[in-house]
């Protein structure tokens, strides 16, 4: 009996330690987080950055070392340029939002005070200055490798889209404020859309220019480039789709489609939420695929789930509609003679294989967007299924003779093929 106690003591104790270590309310979620494993799971070098680290998260890996000095070397460039600026003013207003920033990371690194701030500021005055010297181009040096080799500038571009090689928005527009010039183009919004909007597989860029200034972004470039497709698209989801609850969503692939008589029609509009179907018509919002695409969707899709529950999932139901209506090479030719899909990267099957994988462990709730389409496509098909079916029975089984007639007929085809067949054979052995 007081060994039984005695574990019980032991136990009583454990769990007044879990409970005294459980002492603060849960923390929000940090802005810039890992990317979910399950999305990892399926081709995880999408979420790696290729040249460049940004932040703590991928800092230090031995394939990324080599753009350091860049960094330094963009720092110093920046230095001589502003008369007014030093090291320590830069430093002083980093330490001042040193702990903000590193609330927005998850508690995965280690760096000290020194070292964090330190990467903040050759991190954040290179992103800035690489933006400043693609629209200014009086700002580069004659030789700069980055701009010297397209390459090199796209692979960075699509670094700065990954979710988890990111800065805090509000230090990097600590750093532009503290180095812009009087000319009024210099807005970092501007600059930043300007600088990856020919990476984006669908965006039409005069829209996202013209809504730049209005802008801001509370945790990064990623989340500025996201809300800059779709911070129109909010109330378009509500009214088209409202509350839909839970409720398993599907359609047939592009090939079956056109056989249940749907015809495929490019939208007019550039926006992924440009996709109707009206009078047997469906229409799809263009996009162009290249090597980059299925890294930029995977990392916006990683982003959305990061948003809270009832935030419409619009590339994370774009994924799931292409999933849909893409089964094969031969879908996805048919999408292409349509010009919904303009292919850059290769085979009509590695596009089918790209919309494969995203659609893997896509999970599709109250925030899928194209309820209202997919509603109206299953709808159509029903109703074609049911006119067929009449059709057949007023044509061919209205009254036992004709469907004597047509089993007659069908017998007689059978047989027919049967003996052609057999007279093929019997003359190949002779």
């Amino acid at each position: 009996m007081s060994k039984l106690s005695e574990r019980r003591d032991n136990a009583i104790v454990r769990v007044d330690y879990l409970l005294h270590q459980l002492q603060n309310p849960i923390e929000s979620q940090p802005q810039i987080s890992r990317v979910d494993d399950q999305l990892r799971q399926v081709n995880g070098k999408d979420y790696e950055p290729e040249t460049v680290a940004i932040g703590p998260i991928h800092r230090g890996k031995d394939s990324l070392m080599n753009m350091e000095h860049h960094k330094v070397r963009y720092l110093k460039q920046l230095l001589q340029r502003i008369e007014r600026l030093s090291i320590e003013k830069c430093v002083i207003k980093l330490r001042e939002i040193e702990e903000q920033a590193r609330q927005c990371y998850p508690q995965a690194f280690h760096l000290d005070r020194d070292e964090f701030v330190v990467m903040l500021l050759l991190d954040g005055c290179f992103v800035i200055e690489l933006v400043r010297k693609y629209w200014f181009e009086d700002l580069r040096d004659k030789n700069d490798p980055i701009f010297k080799y397209d390459h090199t500038l796209s692979r960075i571009k699509r670094d700065l889209m990954l979710l988890e090689n990111q800065l805090p928005f509000f230090v990097l527009k600590q750093l532009f404020d503290m180095t812009k010039s009087n000319d009024p183009e210099e807005n970092i919004h501007y600059l930043v859309l300007v600088f990856v909007v020919d990476m984006l597989p669908w965006t039409d860029a005069s829209k996202i220019y013209s809504k730049s200034d209005s802008l801001y972004s509370d945790d990064h470039l990623l989340g500025l480039i996201y809300r800059s497709c779709f911070s129109f698209s909010s109330n378009y989801f509500i009214e088209k789709n409202g509350d839909k609850g839970n409720n398993l969503v599907h359609i047939n692939s592009t090939s079956e489609l056109k056989e249940a008589g749907i015809r495929l029609k490019r939208s007019k509009g550039m926006n992924l939420l440009d996709a109707t179907f009206l009078e047997g018509v469906l229409n799809l919002p263009p996009i162009q695929v290249s090597d980059n695409t299925e890294s930029i969707l995977r990392n916006l899709i990683a982003y959305e789930l990061c948003l809270s529950n009832n935030h419409p999932k619009y590339v994370t139901s774009y994924a799931f509609l292409m999933n849909c209506l893409i089964n094969s090479s031969k879908d996805v030719a048919i999408l292409r003679r349509h010009g919904i899909i303009s292919n850059f990267l290769g085979g009509d099957g590695m596009i089918c294989d790209m919309f494969s994988r995203l659609g893997t462990n896509v999970l599709i709730s109250s925030s899928f967007c194209y309820f209202d389409v997919f509603e109206r496509v299953n709808r159509h098909c029903r109703i074609r299924h049911k006119m067929w079916v009449t059709k057949l029975r007023r044509n061919y089984f209205n009254s036992p003779w004709s469907m004597l007639s047509f089993l007659g007929a069908t017998t007689l085809i059978f047989f027919t093929i049967t003996q052609t067949v057999f007279s093929a054979l019997s003359y190949r052995d002779k």
